[in-house]
């Protein structure tokens, strides 16, 4: 694999992430020395151009990788499951969640945090069932959220900074093949592929058994939950149109791998898909079911 360079970008108003500022932005690439120039125009741009508002500070992160152990991917299968409005991908997503053998009440503590009703370092009971009320007041996590499927606790060594999955891309001559994968189901955008790469990296991490995400962008409602064996599965709608609520979740167990082997891969271990698997249409979560336990 020829020499490629990691660039990541991270975007706040009202000072740094680590002094308090708002997140606005973050994306990462993994590309070829040519390809660096290009990227950071996007990147920044990206940046400055976020539907959340106007950064006052941008960081982006040039790193050569030569050297680097790099692991080679394939893609989660992707999968979208139909809903008409957040309850109900609210109530499918959960139901998907438990086939992993994840606890309904610790499912439902999931649903809180990603609802925003907590404040960054705060453990509130559980008060509505897969997050079904009103959207709360609680500030959105800067990184996702490590949660213990055994116990329902948070593992994350800060909580007001979470976890960063970070240092994964595709590897540019698969790039044209996604696009035309993700074409024909109408999925080709900026959301799906970067979460789709985020989703398969996180994956293949062990001791990772699921995880659930939604964005915090108030223009997009969809969100999606990704296991190793169920694929990634995308739900048009996990929250209300408008609301700026949302993150994400790693389901691990840690009587498999330890928390802090499982931080360290998630963070620093780079990795890249070189191989797609297939995207299907739309399945109803019966299917889904059949296919898990066939």
């Amino acid at each position: 694999m020829q020499n490629l360079y990691s660039i990541r970008m991270r975007a706040a108003r009202g000072g740094a992430h680590e002094d308090g500022g708002q997140h606005i932005s973050g994306a990462e690439r993994i590309v070829p020395e040519d390809k660096i120039p290009v990227i950071l125009q996007q990147l920044y741009s990206r940046a400055r151009k976020h539907e959340l508002g106007r950064p006052d500070f941008i960081n982006i992160n040039v790193e050569s990788l030569s050297g680097w152990d790099i692991k080679e991917l394939t893609s989660l299968m992707v999968y979208t499951m139909g809903c008409r409005d957040y309850q109900e991908g609210r109530r499918l997503a959960g139901k998907v969640l438990e086939l992993k053998g994840i606890n309904p009440r610790i499912v439902e503590k999931g649903f809180y945090y990603l609802r925003g009703d907590h404040f960054p370092g705060t453990d509130h009971s559980v008060t509505s069932p897969t997050g079904t009320g009103p959207t709360g007041t609680g500030k959105n996590m800067r990184g996702a959220i490590l949660m213990d499927i055994n116990t329902g606790r948070r593992l994350e060594p800060d909580q007001s900074r979470g976890i960063r999955a970070s240092r994964m891309d595709y590897h540019p001559e698969i790039v044209p093949n996604l696009y035309e994968l993700l074409d024909e189901f109408g999925l080709n955008n900026n959301h799906v592929r970067e979460a789709l790469c985020l989703a398969t990296k996180v994956a293949n991490v062990s001791g990772v058994v699921a995880e659930l995400c939604w964005s915090d962008d108030p223009g997009y409602t969809a969100g999606y939950v990704a296991a190793a064996d169920l694929g990634y599965i995308r739900l048009p709608h996990l929250k209300e149109k408008g609301s700026r609520h949302g993150g994400r979740i790693f389901f691990i167990d840690p009587g498999r791998v330890k928390p802090e082997d499982i931080i360290k891969n998630l963070e620093q271990k780079t990795y890249i898909i070189t191989a797609l698997g297939p995207v299907h249409g739309e399945i109803t979560f019966e299917e889904l079911k059949r296919s898990l336990f066939k």
